[in-house]
C-alpha cells in the first residue's frame, strides 16, 4: 500500500516537474546581455547595457543601464537605470514592476509603477506626485516595449499594438514594420529589420529600432528624434 502511493506521488511529482520545464519553454525569447555605445547627434555620450534575464517561477526582468561618459553627461555624472519585472502572456510581457532611476550632479529622479492584478489597477509614482491607472486586460510599462517587440517580430507581426500604462491610463502604443536594411556597425554590417513608432498626434518626434534576426532579434540600433536632436543607442557586442 505505501509502495502504491509512493509510487503515485513520485508520478505526480514528474508531472508537475514536467509542467514546469514546458511552462519555462513557452518563453519566446532567450536571455541576453548586450552593449551600445551612445550617440547624440553623431557624437558619443556614453554606453549602455541592455539585459533580459529569467528570474525563475515565471518571473523575468529586462534592464536598461546608460551611463554619461563623454561631454555634459559624463562631467555631471550622468546614470539612468530602468528595470521591468514581468511575466510573459500569450506571448507578450505582461508587467509587474517598473523601476526608473536618473542621477546626477545637477538632478536626481525617480519614477515608478507597481501592477496589481488583483485589484487590476497599476500604481504610478513620480516624485510627489501618484496616479493610477485601470487594468481591464493585460499591459506593460514603456520599457517593455522593446521587448514586446522583439517577441512579436519574431512570430512575424508586421503591425504590433502594446497596451503601455502611462500614468492614470493605459494607452495604445503602435509599431509599423517598415522592412529589412543593412546597418555599418563597429561589430561589422548587420541585416536588420526596422519598426517604427506610429505617432499620429506627433510626427516631429520619432522612434526607430532595427531589430536582427539572426540574433533572436536582438535589438542592434535604437534612435529617438526630437525637438531637432538625435539619439542613438549603436550596438557593440552581447552574448
Amino acid at each position: 500500500m505505501r509502495t502504491s502511493r509512493l509510487a503515485r506521488w513520485l508520478t505526480l511529482a514528474g508531472l508537475f516537474m514536467a509542467l514546469a520545464a514546458q511552462a519555462a519553454d513557452t518563453a519566446p525569447l532567450r536571455p541576453f546581455a548586450a552593449d551600445y555605445e551612445v550617440l547624440r547627434n553623431g557624437k558619443e555620450l556614453g554606453r549602455a547595457t541592455l539585459t533580459l534575464r529569467d528570474d525563475g517561477n515565471g518571473t523575468w526582468e529586462f534592464s536598461s543601464e546608460t551611463h554619461g561618459t563623454k561631454g555634459l553627461a559624463g562631467m555631471l555624472g550622468v546614470d539612468v537605470v530602468e528595470k521591468s519585472t514581468f511575466r510573459w502572456r500569450d506571448g507578450l510581457p505582461e508587467g509587474l514592476s517598473y523601476r526608473y532611476a536618473q542621477q546626477a550632479a545637477v538632478k536626481s529622479r525617480e519614477r515608478s509603477i507597481d501592477f496589481d492584478w488583483n485589484s487590476h489597477q497599476a500604481r504610478t509614482r513620480d516624485g510627489k506626485s501618484e496616479t493610477t491607472a485601470p487594468l481591464q486586460g493585460t499591459a506593460m510599462d514603456r520599457n517593455l516595449v522593446t521587448v514586446g517587440l522583439m517577441a512579436a517580430l519574431k512570430t512575424g507581426t508586421q503591425d504590433p499594438h502594446f497596451p503601455v500604462v502611462d500614468k492614470d491610463r493605459v494607452a495604445d502604443q503602435h509599431y509599423r514594420v517598415e522592412g529589412k536594411e543593412s546597418l555599418s556597425l563597429r561589430s561589422g554590417p548587420v541585416e536588420a529589420m526596422r519598426a517604427a513608432r506610429v505617432r499620429e498626434d506627433n510626427p516631429g518626434k520619432q522612434t526607430t529600432i532595427w531589430f536582427a534576426p539572426h540574433l533572436d532579434w536582438l535589438p542592434v540600433q535604437i534612435e529617438q528624434v526630437d525637438k531637432g536632436e538625435t539619439v542613438t543607442l549603436r550596438f557593440l557586442h552581447g552574448d
